[in-house]
């Protein structure tokens, strides 16, 4: 499945109308299409020998830190930004899943939808090489 596709149902969850469950679920959906379509270009970019040497044996192997540090660490300007959102938008979802304190409205979630529209822009733009490149490269920095 495309993660991006999880995009649609955060807009389609922000724009229900319903209740806070379905603002902070429209958050949530939207890192969600992020870090997924982030992930799988990592995993299918990256050299079959650096996946093997970090323990990487599929896709579900790379945790939503490890994919924010590949992304921060990448060595361009352009990756540490899209790392730095990430883990922006990896925050917004903890506190939509966990965070019951404080009241999440549609303006929330639009933002969310927003910042992620952005970041799914942003990550196209930088192409699939450099993220598997930069994923290599931290994982040859880490695992000697």
């Amino acid at each position: 499945m495309d993660g991006k596709l999880f995009l649609g149902t955060a807009r389609f969850l922000q724009n229900s109308g319903f209740d806070e469950a379905a603002y902070r679920s429209a958050i949530s959906r939207a890192y969600y299409a992020c870090f997924l379509e982030a992930r799988q270009v990592a995993f299918d970019n990256c050299c079959g020998s650096a996946r093997t040497k970090a323990g990487i044996r599929n896709v579900r192997a790379i945790g939503h830190e490890k994919m924010q540090r590949y992304l921060k660490h990448g060595g361009t300007i352009d990756l540490q930004h899209l790392g730095e959102d990430l883990a922006g938008l990896c925050g917004s979802r903890r506190d939509a899943d966990y965070n019951m304190r404080i009241s999440l409205s549609s303006g929330d979630a639009g933002d969310a939808i927003a910042e992620a529209e952005s970041f799914l822009a942003d990550f196209a733009c930088v192409g699939a090489s450099l993220v598997g490149t930069a994923m290599e490269a931290y994982i040859n920095s880490t695992h000697r």
